[in-house]
């Protein structure tokens, strides 16, 4: 602490004033070098302001020219006030003070150490939240980038009645919002495409590929159709000896939707699949399925339901529904019950009715291709 300078002789001595209230002491030289940095805290740490103060602005308490005290001042020091000049006043916050007496140190030093302390505790508090910010701009730009592409995709079918004889024009263009969002409300005609690739279906000759989509709205729900379980059905059916592959003039293998296909099979409700076997000149009455050029199109409600009267079980219907119309693709027409108590064919419409035939699932019986009149 800078020592008082020596008073002249001319001079009074200052107006001693005692208060039981506040010790209040100013130090004139110590505010004149405070005042020369704007905005400093000078030594002590308390902003430096000039006359007129205040009235209940603290000052520093300073003891008299050759008192020491280790520890904070009585409440009944005396409150010394400088002359009457333009001498800058250094003031101590009221916290600051109350701070220092607490801690048991001078009142001198007091205020510096409780503004190192706040700096200290400011510093600590920016450089927490630095660290906060970033972390959590951290952790947000991985969950946005880190996050998996789905592995299906969904499309709107745009169904065409003229034949297809590229791979490209069985491919139903994508739409804008490809991805299938987790949580997100399905959407009437669009669909999901099985993933990945199945096993080559058959024995020999040229691999002829499809794919495999269901309806978004069809696969919602706890009793929705899965893509993946419908894929897997598809697969059993065409893959079965007494498929089409028994002709042993081609193999079959789904594959994915952005690989090259020949056809797609949909699962689609009885609205959507009414309206894509309509754009082919096609009237199902949203009851039947049906086939379009690379598009065969099973209607949801007979793959759950199949048909009143069918007299065989729901499993032996499917395999017909997908037999039956992708017999359509391979080249195949309509087939005629060939009499009462016979095995209907499974190009025969029995969707409609058996006519006194018993239902049958498969093309070849018994390794023969087994076939009946030919209907328009």
């Amino acid at each position: 602490m800078q020592e008082r300078k020596a008073e002249s002789p001319q001079k009074a001595p200052p107006t001693v004033r005692p208060s039981a209230e506040r010790p209040l002491i100013a130090d004139p030289d110590r505010g004149r070098d405070s005042a020369r940095r704007p905005g400093s805290y000078g030594s002590s740490g308390a902003a430096a302001l000039r006359r007129p103060a205040h009235d209940s602005h603290p000052s520093v308490f300073k003891p008299p020219p050759g008192v020491t005290r280790p520890g904070p001042p009585p409440v009944d020091a005396p409150r010394v006030f400088p002359a009457a000049d333009d001498r800058p006043i250094i003031g101590v916050p009221a916290g600051l003070a109350a701070s220092a007496a607490e801690s048991g140190g001078p009142m001198g030093s007091g205020p510096t150490s409780a503004s190192a302390a706040v700096f200290r505790r400011r510093r600590v508090a920016v450089l927490l939240a630095f660290v906060l910010m970033t972390i959590s701009v951290l952790v947000t730009g991985r969950v946005v980038n880190g996050s998996d592409t789905s592995r299906v995709r969904t499309v709107a079918p745009v169904a065409s009645a003229a034949p297809s004889t590229a791979a490209s024009a069985a491919t139903p263009p994508t739409s804008a919002s490809a991805a299938a969002q987790p949580g997100a409300a399905p959407t009437p005609g669009k669909f999901t495409f099985a993933a990945g690739r199945g096993p080559v279906l058959g024995f020999a000759g040229t691999i002829r590929r499809f794919r495999v989509a269901v309806e978004e709205t069809v696969a919602a729900g706890p009793a929705g159709e899965d893509v993946t379980e419908f894929a897997d059905e598809v697969d059993a059916t065409l893959g079965d000896r007494r498929s089409w592959i028994a002709s042993r003039d081609f193999r079959l293998q789904r594959v994915s939707e952005s690989a090259a296909s020949e056809f797609t099979v949909y699962l689609a409700s009885a609205v959507t699949s009414q309206r894509m076997c309509a754009s082919g000149g096609l009237d199902t009455e949203r009851f039947t399925s049906c086939r379009l050029p690379g598009r065969v199109i099973i209607n949801a409600d007979r793959w759950r339901d199949a048909v009143p009267n069918y007299g065989a079980p729901l499993s032996v219907y499917r395999a017909y529904a997908v037999n039956h119309e992708v017999g359509h693709q391979l080249g195949h027409g309509h087939e005629a019950c060939p009499g009462g108590g016979r095995t209907a064919p499974v190009m025969m419409q029995q969707t409609y009715g058996l006519r006194g035939c018993v239902a049958n699932a498969w093309p070849y019986l018994d390794g023969k291709r087994y076939a009946g009149r030919r209907v328009a």
